[in-house]
């Protein structure tokens, strides 16, 4: 007796769920490449262009934390520094006078002054900034 073969063609359902598994893993594999490039945006920016981004939201501590990031965590390389690096300088620089002189170190307190002052100096046209961290400093209290 001969067996008749039947060709088996895919339910609608198996076809359905190839279709959704196509497009799963096309979504997965777009959005891997934008996180893989976000990533890399990321680590390699230029500190410099995000602290006039910085500098123009007001975001002092980012600038400070992008000064610190220039001068200590990656390998120093020369470039010419721009007025917000500057501007950056002079944040910490006053953050770090008012902490000494509320603590009652007068020989720290002297010693950012001075860098306060060099680096104002240095801010150009952008000494508005430092006129603003001043009011920005000013209403803060410390307390020993």
């Amino acid at each position: 007796m001969l067996k008749a073969t039947v060709e088996k063609t895919p339910s609608k359902t198996v076809k359905l769920l190839n279709i959704v598994t196509v497009i799963v893993a096309i979504a997965t594999l777009i959005i891997m490449i934008r996180m893989r490039n976000e990533l890399h945006s990321a680590f390699n920016r230029d500190p410099y262009s995000s602290m006039e981004y910085s500098l123009q939201s007001g975001d002092y501590a980012d600038m400070v934390r992008n000064y610190y990031y220039r001068n200590y965590d990656v390998a120093p390389f020369e470039t010419a520094y721009s007025e917000e690096y500057h501007v950056a300088e002079y944040a910490d620089a006053a953050f770090r006078h008012q902490f000494f002189e509320a603590a009652g170190n007068e020989n720290m307190a002297n010693r950012f002054e001075e860098r306060m002052l060099k680096a104002r100096n240095a801010c150009g046209p952008l000494k508005v900034s430092a006129d603003d961290i001043d009011g920005l400093l000013d209403a803060i209290e410390l307390y020993p």
